[in-house]
């Protein structure tokens, strides 16, 4: 057993598991950084790299659940403005996804949830089409 050089620091240390993760694409098996920089490495893209307070973007990340639909037990987000870096919170993948297919516009998620509830903005359209559900109709 040699040593090996990391790429990303430069250091030399020996080339075993203990000192730099595995890697099946690589000839001799192990990672071309070290484990160190690797942890370093990932522990910092977990954080976007808009958000301007890093000590509440891991306090984000420690919730325990989405801050909207409530969901626990999966990797979450860390949610923020993309103009001022600000950081609002976690959230689940669906949800960071939703919000983001709506350009964060507030305005844009209320005329949604209107549509969703079988109304129109202006009070006037009939938002279905076809068929009206019958929980519509009933009303």
């Amino acid at each position: 057993m040699g040593l090996l050089t990391c790429s990303r620091c430069k250091e030399g240390k020996p080339a075993d598991l203990a000192h730099f993760p595995p890697h099946r694409g690589k000839n001799n098996g192990l990672d071309s950084w070290c484990r160190e920089c690797r942890r370093a490495y990932r522990k910092a893209r977990r954080i976007p790299s808009g958000v301007n307070d890093v000590g509440r973007a891991m306090e984000a990340k420690s919730l325990p659940a989405c801050i909207i639909c409530g969901v626990s037990g999966v990797t979450l987000a860390v949610d923020h403005n993309h103009k001022s870096g600000h950081v609002r919170g976690a959230l689940c993948i669906n949800c960071n996804l939703g919000i983001g297919q709506f350009k964060d516009d507030p305005s844009l998620l209320r005329l949604a949830a209107l549509y969703l509830e079988g109304r129109c903005a202006c009070g006037e359209c009939d938002v279905y089409w076809g068929d009206v559900p019958e929980e519509v109709g009933a009303n």
